[in-house]
């Protein structure tokens, strides 16, 4: 028995003109369908949807899906795809008002632009921003890090580590270039990113009155003239508290203009005049001035206030100066030093008892006066501006 194999029939392409040429027969010259399936070689669904297209489109109906046949459809179509292109275009770029700044590479805007809207394709916004697909796909791959990059990351890593992640990306750069490493502001700030380092960052600002008035017992000689040049002649002074669970523990620290350097320090349970003179008299002791040339300058606190205190500053021959009453501008370099504490140390933990905030306070000012650039002293730590400063004199 002999078996029949049927063969599929081949598939015939034709143009959307000749298309049209076979729909015009069958409408305008009677052809029947049959005879076109013969002439074109089609078969009879395709030969039945071109005539049924061709008399919609003669009618005025644009075609949805597919492209239409007659020219005057045609320029329909593409008008309609024109305008759809611009409305989408404004959409996106309307969209992309909240998810992209100014300054970022054309690729960073599409990488989010994908990942926050799934409903646009690359291609469009690729094409949106006249950039080609090609260049978008090379800069969004992963690339392997260069082994100077990978030394820069790992130093960044371990130098977070060790300054309690209180660098941001500007004392990251000065660390790194001290180390020899040739790197900017904004690459140290994709290192970072990409080392997945971020700077503690204060909780929130405060705003304080910039007027007062002077107190009987001391004027503001400072006057703000917080920029000095030889040590041991300007020192300034405050008392900040620190919570604990069993009360509230009290700091009193000197602070020397010059080289930034906290000079001495006291803790106490009990914010009194007490604290403020050993405070001082611990920074006598460290640094031994000569008190008739050295001006002491603080608020206008009880402690700073009071007779014994004042009898003190006497016996040293220090000159005292205090800022205008709620002005605390007037002593803002000793204030940015407790707001450094306390963002960079002291905010993110809790203390038992009084004998731990010693420690961790004590801690902190041995991290600040020799392992913590400040950039008020050209990014050297104060105990390096206080040597290079001795040297001068």
């Amino acid at each position: 028995m002999t078996q029949i194999i049927k063969t599929r029939k081949e598939r015939i392409n034709l143009t959307i003109e000749q298309k049209l040429d076979y729909a015009k027969l069958m409408v305008h010259e009677n052809y029947t369908n049959k005879k076109i399936m013969a002439i074109s070689g089609a078969g009879l669904s395709a030969v039945t949807r071109w005539k049924k297209q061709y008399l919609a489109e003669i009618s005025g109906n644009t075609p949805e899906y597919g492209k239409a046949m007659t020219l005057e459809q045609q320029e329909i179509q593409s008008l309609k795809k024109q305008l759809w292109r611009s409305q989408r275009d404004n959409e996106i770029l309307k969209k992309a008002n909240s998810l992209v700044r100014s300054g970022q590479s054309k690729h960073t805007m599409i990488a989010k632009m994908n990942k926050a809207c799934r409903q646009y394709n690359t291609k469009e916004l690729c094409q949106l921003l006249k950039l080609p697909r090609s260049s978008y796909y090379y800069q969004i791959k992963d690339k392997p890090a260069s082994a100077n990059t990978s030394a820069m990351i790992e130093f960044i890593k371990q130098t977070v580590i060790e300054v309690g992640h209180t660098y941001g990306k500007r004392r990251m750069k000065i660390t790194l270039n001290n180390q020899g490493y040739q790197i900017g502001i904004y690459q140290t700030a994709t290192l970072m990113k990409k080392a997945n380092v971020v700077a503690i960052r204060p909780r929130k600002r405060h705003y304080y009155p910039n007027a007062g008035l002077m107190h009987k017992k001391a004027e503001n000689l400072l006057n703000r003239e917080f920029e000095q040049q030889t040590i041991n002649t300007h020192w300034v002074g405050d008392i900040t508290y620190i919570k604990t669970y069993q009360g509230w523990s009290y700091l009193a620290s000197v602070l020397d203009l010059s080289s930034k350097q906290v000079v001495g320090w006291a803790l106490s349970k009990q914010p009194n005049a007490q604290l403020a003179k050993d405070a001082l008299s611990n920074a006598i002791a460290r640094h031994q001035p000569n008190g008739s040339k050295l001006m002491f300058h603080s608020d206008q606190g009880v402690q700073y206030c009071a007779n014994m205190f004042a009898q003190y500053c006497n016996s040293k021959n220090i000159i005292q100066s205090m800022s205008r009453r709620g002005n605390c501008w007037d002593n803002a370099v000793m204030e940015r030093f407790f707001r450094s504490l306390k963002t960079e140390r002291l905010n993110y933990q809790s203390f038992a008892n009084h004998q731990e905030v010693v420690e961790n306070v004590e801690s902190y000012i041995y991290f600040y006066n020799y392992k913590r650039i400040h950039s008020a002293i050209g990014y050297l730590t104060p105990a390096e501006k206080m040597a290079e400063l001795k040297k001068v004199a």
